[in-house]
């Protein structure tokens, strides 16, 4: 029983790292892709965090949607699309989300422009003051989401994230992983200690009763020795010596 339980929690430590595997294979895929194309992406499909309420009920907060990614000049949108793209909110540059409800065509120009607004019409009583193209718009909504994950994958891309999920557990594997070798390697050390010492009692001209009295004695010594790191040697380990050293005379 004891066995079966050490062996599903191998094996459960191994899926999490697995995972935790894919997981920063993905972030380091997500950043790259990021600084390249201004969007993370994996495939063209890029996952984002909705971070306030101006989609509701469409989108919530915390929502991971995910977009295909359009920032292309070339790419022409119709009015309903739900589209991503950087805005200044509150001093700071992110990816916003909201829907196109106008789309402008400047034949002067021969510029396509897209008017948007969030769909909470109490937060967003108005359309965006800037006009967005196909240059400055970066990713279509697909229609597909995940509710209430998009915190704890926007969390997990920070350095401080990065560091409690990923790299902290990764730490704590290889520990793991040293001491099951280092006990592997005392339990096998035991093992073969006690095959000699048995070995060498059966090959000498003791009783049945000394042979096992010394096994036993050179056996409780061993576990003493381990313990207490005590290099000074004791009786039972001189006895059993002798026995070995008696087995090895005979054989020559």
């Amino acid at each position: 029983m004891k066995k079966t339980l050490k062996r599903i929690f191998n094996i459960f430590v191994d899926v999490v790292i697995v995972l935790i595997l894919i997981v920063s294979l993905l972030i380091v895929i997500l950043s790259l892709s990021s600084e390249a194309s201004g969007v993370p992406q994996i495939f063209g499909v890029a996952p984002l965090n909705v971070q306030s309420n101006s989609m509701e009920d469409t989108l919530k907060v915390n929502d991971l949607i995910f977009s295909e990614v359009t920032n292309d000049s070339s790419y022409e949108y119709k009015e309903g699309d739900i589209v991503s793209f950087y805005q200044v909110i509150n001093g700071e540059e992110k990816i916003n989300t909201h829907r196109i409800v106008e789309v402008i065509e400047d034949k002067t120009t021969n510029v396509t422009y897209y008017r948007t607004q969030g769909d909470n019409k109490k937060t967003n009583p108005a359309p965006d003051d800037k006009l967005q193209t196909s240059a400055t718009i970066l990713a279509k909504y697909t229609g597909n989401k995940i509710g209430g994950i998009g915190a704890f994958f926007g969390f997990i891309r920070t350095q401080l994230g990065f560091f409690l999920v990923i790299l902290l557990p990764m730490i704590l594997f290889f520990i793991y992983q040293a001491i099951r070798v280092i006990m592997n390697i005392i339990a096998y050390n035991k093992e073969k200690a006690a095959e000699a010492a048995a070995e060498a009692v059966a090959n000498s001209e003791l009783t049945e009763e000394q042979k096992k009295k010394a096994i036993e004695e050179y056996l409780a010594q061993q576990k003493i020795k381990e313990e207490s790191e005590n290099s000074v040697q004791t009786p039972a380990e001189s006895y059993a010596s002798e026995a070995v050293k008696e087995s090895e005379n005979k054989k020559d």
